[in-house]
């Protein structure tokens, strides 16, 4: 089970998403600060087990924080929707008693959802897209995409223009283009998605979180109304991890002047802080997770599933012919991200987390 829920009680600045008149997405960054909820429930929706989802329920008392409960609990019916006509195919979802506290904090993981490291540029392009297609989300979750998008970070190819979607007789207007990003935290929407965006500890840099307004709705509405927890804080997945380093000691021995690397079923992130606030957040353009890495042992070694395993836990088999292709663009990104956290003013970075 994830660490990052206790990143979830940690912040200095909040980004906002309106989800109603009630309901914000609030995603944190930095600092040791208290949220204002002292007993909530974490849990973490459309991750890699479609059947259970792991929880936490943690309580501030006596100047700390308790863990009071942990599980992984039976997942909730129906999909997140790709599509507004899905929306009201919808049950809702009641967690066990151990898990009922006032607040829940929702950690999501959307194919749809943006959480990048962007330029202004970028996030205006990505704000005129709109919502993406369910084909462009799942090419976004592809090495080829991660590419791209990093290239186009750096300034390294020219972003095309985004084409005009065509308009039927009779049909509103598409909204205009924005010309600016919004301001810091400010929830913003436009063309279907809720956008927000936060400061960088390096000029010119933002962290962009987007999520198309029907799985905003969808989400808002899972959890019964009137019944305990409250979903007060939506955020997506890539934020928990993020925020999940600030509550390690090796974070605070560092002063929050750290490298973290992320481990995922598909993924590889880097996520790089300085004093902490966040400067640095890549995917691994060139490989995926520890599924990846149990394909190349199957691979190189032949072996069927039920030994991988004991290959990678034992010692009595050499796996490291096999695995040393899936670590080596890993090893190369490793370096970069930390060649571009160290040239940075007063940055020194001693190890990686």
């Amino acid at each position: 089970m994830r660490q990052g829920w206790h990143g979830i009680c940690y912040n200095t600045a909040w980004m906002k998403l309106q989800l109603t008149k009630t309901k914000t997405i609030d995603i944190s960054f930095g600092g040791k600060q208290r949220s204002s909820s002292s007993d909530l429930t974490g849990v973490e929706l459309f991750g890699n087990d479609a059947r259970r989802v792991p929880a936490v329920r943690i309580a501030h008392r006596k100047g700390a924080w308790n863990l009071l409960a942990a599980d992984f609990l039976k997942a909730p019916e129906g999909e997140l929707p790709e599509k507004w006509e899905d929306v009201s195919h919808r049950s809702t979802w009641e967690l066990p008693a151990a898990f009922q506290a006032p607040h829940a904090a929702i950690a999501v993981n959307s194919r749809m959802s943006r959480f990048t490291q962007a330029t202004e540029d970028a996030i205006l392009q990505d704000m005129a897209h709109g919502i993406p297609s369910p084909e462009e989300a799942a090419a976004g979750t592809g090495a080829e995409q991660g590419k791209r998008r990093l290239a186009l970070q750096r300034g390294e190819v020219p972003r095309p223009p985004v084409p005009p979607a065509p308009v039927k007789a009779g049909a509103p207007a598409k909204p205009a283009a924005p010309t600016a990003i919004p301001a810091p935290g400010v929830p913003t929407a436009t063309n279907g998605m809720r956008f927000t965006v936060k400061p960088m500890a390096e000029d010119g840099q933002h962290i962009e979180a987007a999520m198309p307004e029907f799985q905003v709705l969808w989400l808002a509405r899972l959890l019964p109304e009137g019944h305990r927890p409250t979903a007060s804080s939506i955020q997506p997945a890539e934020a928990a991890l993020m925020a999940s380093v600030l509550a390690q000691p090796a974070f605070a021995d560092a002063h929050g002047s750290s490298l973290a690397m992320f481990v995922g079923a598909d993924t590889v992130f880097f996520a790089g802080y300085k004093a902490g606030r966040p400067v640095l957040w890549r995917r691994c353009p060139a490989q995926g997770g520890y599924n990846a890495l149990r394909n190349a042992v199957k691979r190189g070694l032949g072996l069927e599933d039920s030994m991988i395993d004991s290959v990678l836990e034992d010692t009595l088999i050499d796996p490291r012919n096999a695995i040393e292709p899936f670590l080596g663009p890993i090893l190369n990104e490793l370096d970069l991200s930390r060649a571009y956290l160290v040239g940075k003013p007063d940055m020194k970075i001693d190890r990686t987390l």
